[in-house]
């Protein structure tokens, strides 16, 4: 087996289409198609379904890929040791990701990282989902960190950890709302003040989806605001019901200032680890997710 054949394969595999693959080996488009040919006809398997969109991996190209990442990274390590060299952890280390997570969660794992690596200086751009992405694709940002996976061909997406969701309400205002029963109280509450969601949430698909799921319909809409620290903010002023993650409203909950809803049904979601297809990243962000890995093994 032509090992030649298998990075042309792996690049195409990345790249998602073979003109881009064609450009980061700097050879032609026509060369990259014969090599992935050989491979599949020497080998008898067939690694890649071909569309005009792109190209799409087979399970047995699936399985392959995993083993050319394993593979080429090895590589990578016996050139390195070949050429006496060491790569040492400093210098910029710029990513993105949103208010809450580098509130909540970034905060004590940026400190404990940066004790064993003083060289190194985070750069962290905090937008919403869509900004943070498009920071990642145009800037030098190595990398997002966010709830939101959003769908975009030229990134590649990690879980790296499960965070449960709270339905909250002020605690003043969840006193004041009388009925009959839970549901009939909830139903008080937000006709009273309304439900605290990102502007634009409940027109989109997937929101919709889920606020369904939780109340049963789309709830009356009180306040539109983007940024989960303002919802937070605005729900404990008694401005609305607000559906955040836990570990958010986890103290003010204890401390008797918000009040959590019992529902029948809420949510997990995962905190995304999104990198740019191909595109390798830093010592000093191989070490910082390596880090988190560990915190949060």
């Amino acid at each position: 087996m032509e090992l030649n054949y298998l990075r042309v394969f792996y690049e195409v595999a990345k790249a998602g289409q073979f003109t881009e693959a064609a450009k980061r080996l700097h050879i032609s488009q026509s060369a990259l198609s014969r090599s992935v040919a050989m491979l599949e006809d020497g080998e008898g398997v067939k690694l890649l379904e071909r569309s005009k969109k792109g190209v799409t991996l087979t399970p047995t190209g699936q399985e392959v890929y995993r083993y050319c990442e394993q593979l080429f990274q090895t590589v990578h390590k016996i050139e390195d040791a070949c050429r006496g060299t060491h790569q040492s952890c400093e210098g910029p280390l710029p990513f993105a990701t949103s208010d809450h997570v580098i509130n909540y969660l970034l905060a004590q794992p940026l400190i404990s990282f940066r004790a064993e690596h003083p060289l190194v200086v985070p750069s962290i751009f905090v937008g919403t989902p869509d900004e943070s992405l498009e920071r990642l694709l145009l800037t030098d940002c190595e990398f997002n960190l966010s709830f939101a996976k959003v769908a975009a061909p030229q990134v590649e997406f990690e879980a790296l950890r499960e965070e449960p969701m709270s339905v909250v309400v002020s605690t003043e205002v969840w006193r004041r709302a009388l009925g009959p029963n839970h549901a009939a109280r909830l139903e008080k509450v937000l006709a009273d003040v309304g439900y605290i969601t990102s502007v634009g949430a409940h027109a989109q698909k997937r929101p919709s989806r889920v606020l369904k799921e939780l109340f049963g319909k789309t709830p009356p809409i009180g306040i539109e605001v983007n940024g989960q620290e303002a919802q937070k903010q605005i729900c404990l002023a008694g401005g609305g019901v607000a559906y955040l993650s836990r570990f958010m409203v986890a103290r003010e909950i204890e401390d008797g200032l918000l009040h959590e809803i019992n529902m029948e049904q809420t949510h997990s979601f995962k905190l995304w680890l999104a990198v740019r297809r191909g595109k390798s990243m830093s010592v000093a962000a191989q070490a910082f997710i390596k880090h988190l890995r560990l915190l949060w093994a």
